[in-house]
């Protein structure tokens, strides 16, 4: 019989797994079957949109719980068999046998045991209770502005996936919790990629995400070698680089016939915004050139990488989701480039201390000089004020 319990125990996970409540609910409320309604899973989404509100809670709250109804009854058996019952559910709820293995693709099942684990991290003291305030913000932030979950799924749980690596020591649970995370993305990736959304960007996006702004994080190894080689290396490098833009940039605005040839020929190089003035390339190194020679080495360095992931993921999500405009800019690219700077500050004072108040002011003032219309490129006008304010701070 002792043998026998772990089966029993998967079988048992397995059949609370296959419970699914949007299927009931949607034959007792309405008669019909919420797998032949859009978008075909028996699952929270649908149940909301074609059952109401109260179906979907009680749908999304009984979901989540079958995984941890799992949990507790192998609780006995110890890991892992905690955690394939946990799975055992998941597969429950994908393959009902009596609705012949078609039911919802297990997200909510999963969430569950996420929750379960990242509970036990935290009780246990392997997350620190710092990256919560994070991780809810971001989160709350990047619902508002794409309102889409898996568009939050997408950015989140990739970053969540950092900080359990970072943090968490190396453990079987360790291992569990990536699992689930990397299923939750695959699916969000799938759901993503079957509704041809990444197909739906505005034109106006894929005009503006050309791969100068894809390249842009590239910039950090600026960052990397100002640490390993010294500021004087990385000056020398940085304005080498520079020079160059600055003189093939001089070289056209002078002459109008090389100028013309430049921008019929290298179309993906230069924007047609940028045919009487200096390139934002030009101006962006020019910008992290300054910003190093005149600033503290950790203060220009986190400056820095507000001006890279803040401006990368600004235009990227204010292009593609910006609904309320804010001078020339959007609501939702500001708070897009906030929040990076945000996990930009994080992660770099995990290695390079700065104090809470210095990064978070710098990282309001950085998305301050991006969203308000100063008369200055915020190529140019990010990094240096967002250096200038963390400097100012740091002398009271």
């Amino acid at each position: 019989m002792e043998v026998l319990k772990p089966v029993l125990v998967l079988l048992a996970g397995y059949l609370i797994g296959s419970i699914s409540p949007s299927y009931f609910l949607g034959r007792l409320l309405g008669g019909r079957d919420i797998r032949n309604l859009g978008n075909r899973n028996a699952g929270t989404v649908n149940t909301y949109k074609f059952l109401g509100l109260w179906p979907a809670i009680l749908t999304a709250v009984f979901d989540v719980g079958k995984g941890l109804a799992a949990l507790a009854l192998a609780r006995h058996l110890g890991q892992p068999f905690m955690h394939l019952a946990g799975c055992a559910a998941i597969v429950g709820h994908i393959f009902p046998f009596y609705l012949r293995f078609r039911g919802g693709q297990g997200v909510a099942t999963t969430v569950g045991l996420v929750l379960y684990y990242l509970a036990l991290f935290y009780a246990r003291g392997w997350l620190p209770w710092h990256t919560l305030p994070l991780l809810a913000f971001l989160t709350l932030a990047l619902t508002f502005i794409s309102r889409k979950s898996e568009v939050v799924a997408l950015l989140v749980i990739p970053l969540l996936s950092l900080l359990v690596e970072i943090w968490v020591p190396s453990h079987l649970y360790r291992s569990f919790l990536l699992s689930l995370l990397a299923y939750i993305l695959l699916r969000n990736v799938l759901n993503l990629i079957r509704e041809n959304y990444f197909k739906q960007i505005p034109d106006k996006t894929e005009t503006a995400i050309g791969w100068r702004l894809l390249l842009r994080p590239l910039a950090v190894l600026f960052i990397f070698i100002l640490y390993l080689n010294g500021e004087k290396t990385v000056l020398l490098l940085i304005g080498s680089i520079a020079l160059l833009f600055i003189v093939l940039d001089l070289v056209r605005l002078i002459s109008r016939r090389v100028n013309v040839f430049f921008f019929e020929s290298l179309k993906a190089v230069f924007k047609p915004k940028e045919y009487k003035k200096f390139s934002s390339m030009t101006i962006f190194l020019i910008s992290v050139f300054l910003t190093i020679l005149l600033v503290e080495k950790k203060l220009a360095a986190l400056a820095v990488l507000f001006l890279i992931f803040g401006d990368f993921f600004s235009k990227i999500l204010g292009l593609t989701f910006g609904r309320t405009r804010i001078f020339q800019k959007t609501l939702e690219g500001s708070l897009a480039h906030f929040s990076a700077c945000l996990a930009a500050a994080y992660f770099f004072t995990r290695i390079e201390p700065v104090a809470l108040p210095v990064w978070l002011a710098g990282a309001a003032a950085a998305s301050a000089a991006e969203a308000l219309p100063l008369g200055l490129d915020d190529n140019f006008s990010v990094a240096l004020i967002s250096a200038a304010v963390m400097s100012a701070i740091r002398l009271f």
